[in-house]
């Protein structure tokens, strides 16, 4: 399996979905409702949000949601990189 690399795109968060299947992609509305009721959760987290698209994340563990957040981290800055190498 290649390595991967996060497309320089908009839809990246589409994109990290799909590798993290257990990070479901949800609502503004879902995520408030989530962090406002009790449930279980594998980790200390409910809800991530980046740059407007919100994740459930209760069913990741803490080993996922570091790998999950690093992996947006990296995604958001090959936007940035990609938009700074533009042609002006």
């Amino acid at each position: 399996m290649p390595p991967y690399s996060a497309p320089a795109s908009p839809r990246v968060c589409y994109t990290l979905a799909m590798r993290y299947h257990k990070a479901v992609p949800i609502s503004r509305p879902e995520a408030d409702f989530i962090i406002s009721t009790p449930s279980p959760s594998l980790n200390e987290c409910v809800v991530v949000e980046d740059d407007g698209q919100w994740y459930d994340v209760r069913r990741m563990t803490e080993h996922e949601l570091a790998a999950f957040v690093e992996t947006l981290h990296r995604a958001r800055l090959a936007i940035v990189a990609a938009g700074a190498n533009a042609p002006h």
